[in-house]
């Protein structure tokens, strides 16, 4: 049980490796990281399909951000150009369908790096799952 940022797409997208020699380091007491040999700040690797994601679209993406939300903004309206809708999904994958999902439209003039650190700010897992559902969350992005 894991928390995720993913894209989906009726397309296959660009795939961003993570750079060798990425380095993460943390200070005690900081809650920002560091990021050394960060490349783009973001990387994007081909997933399988998971049923519990509320998606119809064709292709699954991993989205690891480390720093790197302008450019993850900039990738994703250059890749709007091709696909026309992506959907950016903050989700906590548990194997449970069960999920609420709250869904949003942007378009890719408005897309911010702003809209993406709020995306993986808001809180998808429940201190009680039982009582209350997970929500996944989901920006689609439109050309």
């Amino acid at each position: 049980m894991s928390v995720y940022i993913l894209l989906s797409s009726d397309i296959p997208l660009e795939e961003v490796p993570v750079p060798p020699g990425l380095v993460i380091a943390r200070e005690p007491g900081k809650q920002e990281a560091e990021y050394r040999n960060a490349g783009r700040g973001f990387a994007v690797s081909a997933l399988p399909l998971f049923p519990e994601i509320h998606t119809e679209k064709e292709y699954l993406f991993n989205l690891d951000i480390y720093g790197g939300e302008e450019a993850v903004a900039a990738y994703l309206r250059e890749q709007l150009e091709e696909a026309g809708e992506i959907e950016l999904w903050h989700v906590w994958l548990d194997g449970s369908f069960d999920h609420r999902v709250r869904k949003v439209g942007i378009g890719a003039d408005e897309l911010t790096a702003e809209d993406i650190r709020e995306l993986e700010r808001l809180e998808v897992w429940r201190e009680d799952p039982v009582t209350e559902r997970p929500v996944d969350y989901c920006f689609l992005l439109t050309k």
